[in-house]
């Protein structure tokens, strides 16, 4: 086996690492998602423990993307997608973090979650997952055009995230005895908004590595 095949597989392996980590995280999301519909206190802390398997795939990310370079001399287009990685890794782990905030709203909501918000909380979770599974694609396989799809869509889902937050105010004034759950509602869609916005970070890190710049219309 040749050094240049050696250090191949070794990107290889970094490359399926953060794919698995995104999956990972992904999964999080739809079952913080999940657990908030349904008030399941015992998925919500499945979320939360999980988060330990995301950090320590973070973790290994790392050390693995740093010893490449320090041990290895990559070329150009090696040394872009180790870059890469360190910035793409540490926006996963952000969307790892927003789930365990969304199961810990679940649990805070004890079922309460308002009846007339669910079509809009699992549209939005579906929206912000598209986008992020798009942005894990792109980083296994850049192109510009699907970088340019997580970007322009992402004005989408921050759209439907403040008709939510302005309808959840309405409720609020409807029914001020209900303030704590229905404020906890709105950090729930919050926290799904910061999902689809690593995605859109993510494709911009990685449009900049290969010198596409494309800004949100």
């Amino acid at each position: 086996m040749t050094l240049r095949h050696h250090f191949r597989e070794k990107l290889d392996e970094i490359q399926s690492d953060v794919i698995r980590m995104g999956g990972d995280a992904n999964e999080m999301v739809r079952q913080a998602v999940e657990a908030t519909l349904n008030g399941d206190l015992e998925l919500a802390n499945h979320v939360i423990s999980s988060d330990d398997r995301v950090d320590e795939y973070e973790r290994n990310a790392v050390n693995k993307t740093v010893l490449a370079v320090m041990q290895e001399q990559p070329v150009a287009a090696d040394l872009r997608f180790l870059i890469s990685t360190l910035g793409v890794v540490g926006e996963i782990e952000k969307v790892g973090d927003h789930a365990v905030k969304l199961a810990r709203r679940a649990s805070k909501l004890s079922g309460q979650f308002p009846a007339e918000m669910r079509v809009a909380l699992l549209e939005l979770g579906d929206a912000a997952r598209r986008s992020f599974n798009s942005s894990i694609r792109l980083y296994s396989e850049y192109s510009v055009e699907l970088q340019q799809e997580i970007v322009s869509g992402d004005k989408k889902i921050d759209t439907a995230y403040l008709h939510a937050r302005n309808r959840v105010f309405d409720l609020i004034q409807q029914s001020p005895e209900a303030t704590p759950h229905l404020v906890r509602t709105i950090e729930a869609f919050h926290a799904l908004e910061h999902v689809a916005d690593h995605a859109v970070a993510i494709a911009v890190r990685l449009g900049m590595l290969y010198g596409v710049e494309i800004r949100q219309t």
